[in-house]
């Protein structure tokens, strides 16, 4: 993983609905309001086209946008697990959120994929999920 691959964890939110997350994934990654407005209906186009679903109780939402003001990966692990994401995904308990901005280098791309690659392991992915916000910014350095 490139060292210059930001990477955010945020553990116990107390977000209780899809809206909520993509609101505070939103807040995060843009400056604007037309930028969070912009970011928020990206992922709702996104999660039209299919789920995110990448092992039981996690989400990858994953964006490309110009309203993204810097590439990173983030780590929402919730307080309480959405139980009812939308009609047939349930019991989310962590998203590891992929913001890419836009026009971003080929190696940042190319790092961002490695990681994602790391994500084929559901027993990687399960582990993340009961992981202290510090195990999981050294494990997912280190693969």
């Amino acid at each position: 993983m490139s060292r210059n691959l930001t990477i955010r964890t945020y553990v116990d939110c107390t977000l209780n609905s899809r809206g909520e997350v993509f609101s505070f994934i939103a807040d995060l990654v843009s400056e604007t309001s037309n930028g969070v407005k912009q970011v928020i209906k990206q992922l709702e186009q996104r999660e039209e086209l299919g789920s995110t679903m990448i092992a039981e109780h996690v989400l990858l939402p994953h964006i490309e946008s110009p309203y993204v003001r810097k590439s990173e990966i983030i780590f929402i692990r919730l307080a309480e697990p959405i139980q009812n994401w939308d009609e047939t995904t349930k019991d989310i308990q962590l998203l590891i959120v992929i913001s890419l901005a836009e026009n971003e280098s080929v190696q940042l791309k190319k790092d961002i994929a490695g990681f994602t690659r790391t994500l084929a392991d559901e027993e990687f992915v399960q582990q993340l999920i009961t992981m202290s916000e510090q195990d999981i910014l050294k494990t997912v350095n280190q693969n």
